[in-house]
């Protein structure tokens, strides 16, 4: 019976709750190597001792002595977390997180991975209460007020901390710094007052803040691809192909933006300049009309913002009217997705503003954009 006794095996008995589920040998550390591996919360952490107590650097000993380790895994130093706060982040992973997927794959993105980035990362947990609270209050319109205010409070937080943060950007803050580039149009969309604030800040004669921010989100993306070709927010990214300037003519929407170019009002300076940006949109569009995924038409439609120059901005900014064409088409892009919960009772009337926005003599420039959502015909020029 000796001879074939079976080989003792060490099992690890104090492994993590993750690794124990999956039936894999954990290392023990903390955080073991597959939870960080895979970017998700590791139960052998042990919560953060009182600042009082870490300062003291010199006491303890075994796991708890770890001090360095666990303020990399938690490292915020003061509480502020309310109540209501738990209440919103809560609603993030059940509700808004679903609401925020484009398809299933990356539900657990939102709902796993993005929020477990959120815990370490301030700027990304005050954008996703921000979202949170905006999305609640489509379903829990008495509270819309309230609610409201709450999403602002975040945001306002947010946004420093984020810009710091974008100021050196690296392979250890390429995912979180993504992630929240990703909610700053669905918050604005959803937050604005009135179709005209979806582009401009009439009260500081500017853009909107969303136009100004994701300037520097495209170079997240461009400096950072290859981290983000390989985390699981891959699945935000949808298809990344570039077409040539020969195959857009093939995109069933081409022969409307070149029409559309060789018409805009402007002085023969500036017709290069906005040959590039109608360039962009043209390429939106190619990617829109061959798209065959919810994520793919979306992004489509979100590329062409980042690549507005300064010049195309301080145009749009003064109500040029070339200006306002062009972002009249854009608004195609956008109403093939509004039923994103985001997008609902934004596309149409923002459409409408930019049509009031420009003089009689070129309003029939946008008339393709105003058939194409069906405007047409429920105000006559």
């Amino acid at each position: 019976m000796s001879s074939t006794a079976r080989r003792a095996h060490h099992k690890s008995r104090g492994g993590c709750t993750a690794c124990k589920s999956k039936k894999i040998k954990c290392d023990e550390e903390q955080p073991c190597s597959y939870c960080v591996k895979k970017q998700i919360s590791c139960s052998l952490v042990p919560p953060r001792s009182p600042p009082s107590i870490a300062a003291g650097s010199g006491s303890g000993s075994g796991r708890g002595s770890r001090t360095s380790e666990i303020r990399a895994v938690q490292p915020f130093d003061e509480p502020f977390f309310s109540f209501n706060d738990f209440r919103l982040y809560q609603h993030f992973v059940v509700s808004t997180a679903i609401a925020q997927a484009d398809d299933s794959a990356s539900i657990a993105v939102w709902r796993d991975v993005v929020v477990d980035l959120a815990t370490r990362h301030r700027y990304l947990l005050h954008e996703i209460l921000a979202i949170a609270a905006l999305h609640l209050r489509s379903i829990v319109s008495e509270q819309a007020d309230y609610l409201e205010r709450v999403a602002a409070e975040h945001q306002a937080k947010a946004i420093p901390l984020f810009r710091q943060a974008l100021t050196s950007i690296s392979a250890e803050t390429a995912l979180p710094l993504f992630a929240c580039s990703c909610l700053f149009i669905p918050y604005h969309f959803a937050a604005a007052k009135n179709a005209s604030s979806l582009l401009f800040n009439e009260e500081a004669g500017s853009l909107a803040e969303w136009l100004m921010l994701i300037q520097g989100c495209a170079a997240i993306t461009v400096e950072q691809r290859a981290v983000l070709m390989r985390s699981p927010l891959r699945a935000l990214l949808g298809n990344l192909y570039t077409p040539q300037v020969e195959e857009l003519s093939s995109g069933s929407s081409d022969a409307s933006l070149v029409d559309m170019e060789s018409k805009l009002p402007v002085t023969p300076e500036y017709r290069g300049t906005y040959a590039m940006i109608v360039l962009k949109l043209r390429v939106s569009f190619y990617l829109s009309d061959k798209a065959d995924s919810v994520v793919d038409r979306k992004n489509a439609a979100l590329r062409f913002p980042p690549l507005l120059n300064q010049y195309f901005r301080a145009d749009l900014a003064a109500k040029h009217p070339a200006a306002l064409i062009v972002m009249a088409y854009w608004c195609v892009l956008l109403h093939r997705v509004e039923d994103r919960w985001w997008l609902r009772d934004r596309v149409k009337p923002l459409l409408v503003k930019i049509q009031e926005l420009i003089s009689a003599q070129y309003r029939i420039l946008i008339e393709w954009p105003l058939e194409e959502t069906g405007i047409i015909c429920l105000v006559q020029t």
